[in-house]
């Protein structure tokens, strides 16, 4: 029997090989397999977090969340897990421990990581933002911020995968959805999904006041990563705006904008383009599609309580 609670990188392993056998199992499945096959003791699987949560239970998850991301492991339906061709390979090699860096051979998990690298550096290029990484000797508060940015960063990352995998319809109501949340509709306006066709392009409009008389209208494109919005597609949803009479429109992609379309929208002054790693920031801010996970209390000491002592 094992005593202590093994790591993330020693869980991926066990992950892999009780799945191997081509079984689709739940996670709850899924964690007591792996502690079954690892010999995990019940004083391991008893070992909690300060949240309750068993510990090994939140190894699990981790594990399992970079598997699924790296292409290791598939998820056939919501809470579902089942191995993959590149995760029988890894199998094979009966590791012991696989490390998010031993996952950087996989180009999906490349991907993934770049584009949490990319969300951090545009936190570090705005005014008060972090620096590279968390400084383990600086200001636990500023410890704290750090962490909690990179973490954001990866679930922004996972918010797009999943507006991408989504329907064209669900991605459109999203969107709506957002801009709704953002306050454009203001107290008395009204949203409305559009997306059909006839509708010369367009998927949403928000009705900023009762009458109506003040509009935003929006285009949304699920794209993948390698399609990028053009120039045509902007020219053309410039060209439903003026059909409608109408002076502003908002475009939003999963994907980005390539420069041809970015200048073209410049032209324009109308348009407000929205690419996948701006949308999904926005997504959070607003809380649309997420949830707070977890709400933490940072104490400092109130000099002025202890000043007024000395008066």
């Amino acid at each position: 029997m094992i005593d202590r609670v093994p790591t993330t990188d020693e869980f991926r392993p066990a992950v892999l090989r009780v799945l191997a056998d081509g079984k689709v199992l739940s996670f709850s499945e899924l964690c007591q397999a792996a502690a079954d096959y690892l010999r995990l003791s019940e004083a391991a699987r008893a070992e909690t977090l300060p949240s309750g949560q068993p510990r090994y239970r939140n190894r699990m998850n981790w594990a399992c969340s970079a598997l699924v991301k790296a292409g290791l492991v598939a998820r056939p339906e919501r809470g579902m897990y089942q191995i993959a061709e590149n995760g029988r390979s890894v199998d094979a090699r009966n590791l012991t421990s696989y490390s998010e860096k031993d996952l950087l051979e996989w180009p999906t998990w490349q991907e993934y990581q770049q584009e949490i690298a990319e969300r951090k550096a545009n936190e570090n290029s705005t005014p008060g933002a972090g620096g590279q990484g968390v400084d383990a000797e600086g200001d636990p508060i500023e410890q704290a911020i750090d962490l909690t940015r990179i973490h954001n960063a990866a679930v922004e990352t996972e918010l797009r995968a999943k507006l991408q995998e989504g329907t064209p319809a669900f991605f459109e109501k999203a969107v709506v959805d957002l801009l709704w949340a953002m306050g454009y509709g203001g107290p008395h306006g009204e949203r409305e999904h559009l997306g059909k066709s006839g509708d010369g392009g367009i998927d949403g409009v928000i009705r900023q006041d009762a009458l109506g008389l003040n509009k935003v209208y929006i285009q949304a494109k699920r794209y993948a990563d390698g399609n990028a919005v053009g120039r045509p597609a902007i020219q053309q949803f410039f060209g439903s705006l003026s059909s409608r009479g109408a002076d502003r429109g908002v475009f939003i992609t999963t994907s980005r904008f390539s420069e041809e379309a970015k200048r073209e929208a410049d032209i324009y002054k109308t348009i407000i383009l929205i690419d996948g790693i701006r949308l999904t920031k926005l997504m959070l801010e607003y809380k649309v599609g997420v949830q707070p996970a977890q709400h933490l209390t940072l104490f400092q000491v109130d000099e002025d309580y202890f000043d007024s002592d000395l008066a």
